[in-house]
């Protein structure tokens, strides 16, 4: 409980969450134990899980579906443990109550009417009324101490002792007070379901684990997960006693405030001290009711150090961690995907959610304990908290590795990468919490401060997304580099981190001195950063040069807006100096993207159009990342000097040296070139791969080179009822000239004249054709012709875009020859999987030759390496296309292409 704006004291809302959290997650813990006992269970499991990672192995997609109906039903068993734990735990909330008040009932009860006048103009004096007055029950010798009991719905009643009863002095005052204060902060009925929890864990436990313990010995893990779960147990126990301890001193706290310190000192100084044992520090711990002597130091130390502190931010990582490997763990079950774009916000929800418990606590530490709240301390324990809390699920789960950050395929390495990334970022949040919470402190508007509550928690989410994601790609590094470049930018989750803005704005623009260094420093530095990447040009018009060129000034931008946001956060006074700091930095990757961009488009840069949306936004995005991740240490840095007055040189200094920094990065990103290589998917890796591929044929051939190439084609004709026919001139078409075509829209396909606009660069061809010999006298035969032709320039692409033209003006056209006419259907075809660039088109022919029906097919290929481009045309009558020879053909004169030298 804390002290309310009116006075009255609030539940203790952040551990009843952690405890509730925790319980569930135990409940799971449980559950996934459970299920793993009878051999009813495991045996069904472990048969479909063989089988379809036997009949699945090449597809995750298949394994997955194959397995989706077993892992549904594991999952019901586990969420039905968690209900049935969290259940039990509710039950005690009747349970404690009813068998107290039974008791009170056999113990007796004593009237007496002058406590009773007593305690009536007491309830009346701290505005208790109505049904919310709670009874007075004056127990005998049985009972020793006051306590306060309620069922759920029903009127609290406060227990107090005969002897304290009949005090006539102010002690009886003090108890009642000190219990009035639990009837206030409205929580009785939920302490009775905390102060049980422990009593279920054994029964529970142990129907779980004994029935796998009898089947498979004393296994490792086996060991292992009763261990681990008997800590996650252990550790809703220390929250609870904890919980309990911090409900008597702020309930002493109230009270003392109420003018009952002096009954309340008097009460500890009666009370006999207990002995020190070697054991005494454990039973500090789980103890439910502090000892005197502490109650009474409480009381003469009004600021609570423990709220928002080291002990408290350990606590909350510690359950943040459990719980969202818990929700991972379940959405497994239940086949949600994770790496989809609402899949991977399910455990950043789940971790913002829980450590916006914090939250309140930072806010009373920014306002009780200034100028020094020592904000290391929630920031190192948040850190911590999580570093221990995947550490003990990954034994609680049975699991090999941590259960988030996922890492696949597992390594010990990566996973203690993917989990220090986790500390980090979810210190960095925890550290900007801290930031709003000491702005907010300082206000007396509850609306900004309910919208900058909001606000950090819309970040938190926005900076715990993509680390799921990060550690899945930890094993493939080019996957890594392109998410981490390209796929941030296509999601809706990290652009939540601007609603930080505002809150800063709101809360520190108009406050601290030195409001023009902060835009001074960011002026320059976009200035300097716009510059650069509007300079920087890509070193040829190959793919790879024209990405790094594209990411070198993402990165450019990204730093400059880094470096002011650390020179700022440095040069002025804190908290306002961090504020300052983020907002400086977000103004100035943003003018510096725009500028480049901006200039881009005046000049006609080449873009992307489809995704020139995300591609802006891929810097600021990177900036977000970065404060989330300077947060965890420039926070607990510059707090460290509370509202320092900065020195005169440092409003020139400064500048001046983010206008240094600035540029002597990006001269580095410039010079040496992307961080880590350049960033490219699949696609482009493959673009890039045949680039270098075809680099050695960027040049126009000699007609001897060309004629090679077009005669290695008879290297895969085959001997037998083949021979090399004559052929006319190269890009004549693939009829005769005299053949009339009946749909002049299909001329330019018939007649390749589609080839025509690279006709302005074209220096040498080479031909060969070939024909199949009739067998039998049966009109089956295959015409096969090879054209080279070779450019001075790269013209493939202008080529293919007339030949598609052509096609789609053309679908059906017939020829007539000698009095006879062939129909020809033509239809759009698979390109070949080789070359830069390719292009196909099928056709069908029928034709009637002296009463007897004729059908055939045709293929015709582009094939675009270099600065060559290489068309193939086979035409079958009579018979099936041969697909294999078609593609000998092709790859014989690629090849022969790429090694004429």
């Amino acid at each position: 409980m804390t002290a309310a704006p009116d006075g009255r004291p609030q539940p203790l809302l952040w551990l009843y969450g952690l405890i509730a959290v925790s319980l569930a997650s135990v409940g799971v813990a449980i559950g996934n134990l459970f299920f793993d006992g009878p051999l009813s269970r495991v045996l069904p499991d472990r048969i479909i899980r063989e089988r379809c990672e036997a009949l699945h192995r090449e597809s995750a997609d298949a394994l997955s579906t194959c397995m989706a109906e077993q892992l549904r039903l594991r999952g019901w068993v586990v969420a039905g443990a968690a209900l049935f734990l969290l259940a039990g735990t509710l039950a005690l909330a009747v349970a404690v109550p009813w068998r107290d008040l039974r008791r009170l009932g056999r113990f007796g009860r004593l009237d007496s009417p002058t406590a009773q006048e007593r305690f009536a103009d007491l309830c009346q004096r701290h505005g208790l009324s109505g049904r919310r007055v709670p009874r007075l029950w004056v127990a005998g010798p049985a009972v020793r101490h006051a306590f306060t009991t309620a069922l759920p719905g029903r009127r609290p009643t406060i227990v107090v002792p005969a002897r304290l009863a009949l005090d006539p002095g102010d002690r009886f005052d003090a108890v009642v007070t000190h219990e009035i204060a639990h009837v206030l902060a409205r929580d009785v009925s939920w302490v009775s379901a905390v102060r049980g929890p422990a009593w279920l864990f054994v029964p529970v436990f142990a129907l779980a684990s004994v029935p796998m313990v009898g089947r498979v010995g004393a296994r490792p893990r086996v060991i292992a997960a009763p261990v681990g779960i008997t800590l996650l147990a252990a550790a809703v126990t220390v929250l609870a006693a904890a919980l309990l301890r911090l409900r008597e001193f702020e309930a002493d706290r109230y009270a003392a405030s109420a003018g009952a310190e002096p009954g309340l000192v008097a009460l500890f100084a009666k009370a006999t001290p207990p002995r020190t044992r070697p054991s005494s520090w454990a039973r500090r711990v789980l103890t439910r009711h502090p000892a005197p002597a502490d109650r009474a130091l409480s009381l003469r130390h009004a600021a609570r150090a423990w709220e928002g502190g080291l002990v408290q931010a350990v606590a909350v990582g510690f359950v943040a961690s459990t719980a969202v490997s818990t929700i991972v763990l379940l959405a497994s079950f239940f086949d949600l995907d994770l790496y989809s774009m609402g899949g991977t916000a399910i455990p950043a929800v789940t971790g913002a959610a829980v450590l916006a418990l914090l939250f309140p606590s930072l806010v009373r530490r920014a306002r009780v304990l200034l100028p020094h709240p020592q904000w290391w301390r929630p920031v190192v324990g948040t850190g911590a908290g999580i570093v221990l809390g995947t550490l003990v699920v990954a034994v609680v789960f049975l699991a090999e590795q941590p259960l988030y950050p996922l890492v696949w395929p597992g390594s010990f390495a990566r996973s203690a990468l993917a989990v220090a990334v986790f500390a980090l970022v979810a210190a960095g949040v925890v550290a900007l919490a801290v930031s709003v919470a000491e702005l907010a402190a300082r206000t007396d508007r509850p609306v900004v401060t309910r919208l900058a509550v909001g606000a950090t928690g819309l970040a938190a989410v926005a900076g715990l997304w993509p680390v799921g994601g990060i550690a899945g790609l930890l094993h493939n590094t080019d996957d890594l580099r392109f998410f981490l470049a390209y796929g941030l930018g296509r999601f809706a989750w990290p652009a939540l981190t601007l609603g930080l803005l505002p809150a800063y704005a709101l809360l520190s623009l108009w406050r601290a001195p030195h409001r023009r260094l902060p835009w001074l420093v960011a002026l320059v530095a976009a200035a300097v950063a716009g510059t650069a990447a509007i300079l920087l040009r890509p070193a040829t018009s190959e793919l790879t040069d024209q990405l790094r060129a594209q990411q070198q000034r993402w990165w450019i931008c990204t730093a400059a807006g880094i470096v002011v946001l650390v020179v700022v956060a440095l040069a002025t006074p804190w908290p306002d100096g961090w504020a300052r700091g983020v907002l400086a930095a977000t103004a100035t990757t943003a003018f510096a993207t725009g500028a480049h961009y901006g200039y881009g488009w005046l000049s006609d840069r080449p873009t992307e159009p489809d995704l020139f949306a995300s591609d802006v936004a891929v810097a600021p995005i990177w900036l977000g990342c970065a404060t989330v991740l300077l947060a965890a240490v420039l926070v607990p840095l510059t707090s460290r000097h509370h509202e320092f007055t900065p020195p005169v040189w440092s409003r020139w200094l400064a500048p001046a040296g983010a206008t240094v920094l600035t540029a002597a990065v990006a001269l580095a990103l410039i010079g040496v070139g992307v961080p880590g290589g350049v960033a490219m998917n699949a696609q482009q890796l493959q673009l890039a791969s045949d680039a270098e591929r075809y680099a050695g044929v960027r040049h126009a051939l000699t007609p001897q080179q060309a004629d090679r190439v077009a005669q290695s084609s008879v290297l895969v004709i085959p001997r037998q009822n083949w021979e090399v026919t004559d052929f006319g001139p190269a890009g004549g078409g693939i009829v005769s000239p005299e053949t009339t075509v009946s749909n002049p829209a299909c001329e330019p396909l018939v007649r390749e004249s589609f080839l025509a606009p690279g006709k302005p660069h074209l220096r040498t061809t080479g031909i060969r054709a070939y024909t199949s010999d009739t067998v039998d006298g049966a009109p089956t035969y295959t015409d096969v012709t090879v054209t080279v032709y070779s450019y001075d320039a790269a013209v493939g692409e202008t080529v293919l875009i007339a030949a598609r033209d052509a096609l789609r003006a053309c679908p059906s056209f017939s020829l007539s020859v000698s009095s006879v006419s062939i129909d020809y259907q033509t239809r759009d075809a698979q390109p070949p999987p080789i070359g830069e660039l390719g292009w196909r088109y099928d056709c069908t022919m029928s034709a009637t030759v002296a009463g007897q029906a004729l059908t055939g097919s045709n293929a015709y290929v582009v094939l675009v390496a270099g600065y060559t481009l290489i068309t193939v045309h086979m035409a079958a009558f009579g018979e099936p296309l041969n697909e294999e020879l078609l593609q000998l053909v092709l790859a014989t004169t690629e090849h022969t292409l790429l090694h004429l030298n």
